[in-house]
C-alpha cells in the first residue's frame, strides 16, 4: 500500500490558500491593479490582511515540495522538524481563529509525527 504524501497535501493547502485568497480579496486585488501596486500596502488594513493571506500560499506550497523531498529521501529529522511545526501553528492557529484552515496543518504535521515517531 503507498503512503499519500504529506509533503504532496501540503502543496495541495498551500494551492487552495492562493485560489481562496484569489476569491475572497479579489475586489482588493481588483483595486491593486487599477493602480501602482508599488508601495500600496500599509501595514493594516484590507490590502495588509489581503497580502499576507496570499503571501502564505507560496511559502506553504514550498514547504510541502520541501517535505516531499525530505520524504523521498527518507530525511527523518527534517521530516519531524516539519510535522512539529505544522502541528504546533496548527494547533495554535486553530485555537485563536478556528474557522480558519488552520485544522488541516494540524491534521498534516500529525501525520508527520505519527509516521516519523513510528520509525
Amino acid at each position: 500500500m503507498t503512503r499519500r504524501s504529506a509533503g504532496r497535501q501540503l502543496q495541495f493547502v498551500g494551492l487552495a490558500h492562493g485560489a481562496v485568497g484569489a476569491v475572497v480579496y479579489r475586489d482588493v486585488l481588483a483595486d491593486l491593479a487599477r493602480g501602482n501596486p508599488l508601495g500600496s500596502v500599509p501595514d493594516r488594513g484590507d490590502r495588509a490582511t489581503a497580502f499576507w493571506f496570499l503571501a502564505a500560499a507560496p511559502a506553504l506550497w514550498m514547504g510541502g515540495r520541501l517535505l516531499r523531498s525530505a520524504e523521498e529521501h527518507r530525511d527523518v529529522p527534517a521530516q519531524r522538524a516539519a510535522g512539529a511545526v505544522l502541528a504546533a501553528v496548527g494547533v495554535a492557529g486553530t485555537a485563536v481563529m478556528p474557522k480558519g484552515g488552520f485544522p488541516a496543518l494540524a491534521a498534516i504535521g500529525g501525520l508527520v509525527l505519527r509516521r516519523t515517531l513510528r520509525g
